[in-house]
């Protein structure tokens, strides 16, 4: 049988010699930590009521988890390179990472303190970078117009976090407020200039097994060939009280497209965020029996 070599090297480099290139672009690209004191004016105060703003602490917990990743991305990188070049011991977790760069995976050893995301490494590094950028920004320059809900670790901590801004503006119990969804003509977050006097613009959600008929404004099967395709910005406002449109589909939105998930203790998938109501011109079962759903991401 003909030898195993890296292959596809070109430049006579080792398998080894190739992952340690690729960690060293990972370790140069890799963002500083999230820090608070570089918030923009006003942000993260304390209010008369002792407490911070609802979304505040919402990006304060986030900043605080994407803070843990990446410490543990930056010290098994560092480890990883230092093992290729034989002056640590290669402990099974760092030949796993090694393995896992070899066949563009994440590593265990990321994904254990990471977000719910399937995409393989090169994409997944993309993204990370993405999630990173606007949460830093959000942070340093204030709070956004719009809402990359796709970014969250935690996307039902930033649902509550905007039910309970509201519920504290108008002196409403918090348990009497639900979102209702209204699909606006506006596709990006570029293309939003205010954000709106109540609730929030949410943008980066796909639909599964449909799509949205933007002249129509109604929920319609999917184009030929189109897995997924991308809804324009959702504006979800609180409303005291709520009772969903019978007639529109209560689609459920995932953070994945993997609709498992792990069961928590309420007995929902950890997967799943909240049901989105859909205006459409058939009945909502239809819809059911097609496995329409909305989800934080493409696997690609």
């Amino acid at each position: 049988p003909p030898p195993r070599g890296g292959g596809g090297g070109g430049d006579g480099k080792s398998p080894e010699e190739l992952v340690d290139d690729m960690a060293a672009q990972f370790e140069e690209d890799m963002p500083d930590l999230m820090d608070h004191e570089r918030g923009a004016p006003g942000m993260f105060e304390v209010l008369d009521n002792g407490a911070m703003r609802s979304l505040d602490t919402v990006l304060l917990q986030e900043m605080d988890r994407f803070n843990k990743l990446i410490k543990t991305m930056k010290t098994s990188l560092k480890e990883l390179r230092k093992a290729i070049k034989g002056l640590v011991v290669m402990s099974a977790d760092l030949e796993a990472m090694l393995q896992s760069f070899q066949n563009n995976q994440v590593p265990g050893i990321w994904t254990k303190v990471a977000y719910p995301c399937l995409k393989p490494l090169a994409s997944w590094i993309k993204d990370f970078q993405r999630r990173i950028a606007f949460f830093s920004s959000w942070c340093e320059k204030g709070q956004p117009t719009s809402f990359w809900l796709p970014g969250f670790y935690y996307p039902q901590g930033f649902m509550t976090g905007s039910l309970q801004t509201h519920a504290r503006r108008y002196q409403l119990p918090i348990d009497t407020l639900n979102f209702q969804f209204v699909m606006k003509n506006l596709e990006a977050p570029e293309d939003v200039q205010d954000a709106p006097e109540d609730g929030i613009y949410v943008s980066g959600l796909y639909l599964e097994a449909a799509r949205w008929d933007r002249r129509q404004k109604k929920l319609k099967t999917s184009n030929a060939g189109e897995m997924m395709s991308l809804m324009p910005i959702v504006h979800f406002q609180p409303v005291q009280n709520y009772v969903p449109n019978q007639a529109d589909y209560q689609a459920p939105l995932y953070k994945t497209n993997l609709r498992a998930g792990v069961l928590n203790t309420t007995g929902q998938s950890t997967n799943y965020i909240l049901d989105v109501g859909i205006p459409t011109d058939e009945q909502p079962r239809y819809w059911v029996l097609m496995a329409t759903a909305l989800v934080c991401m493409s696997n690609d």
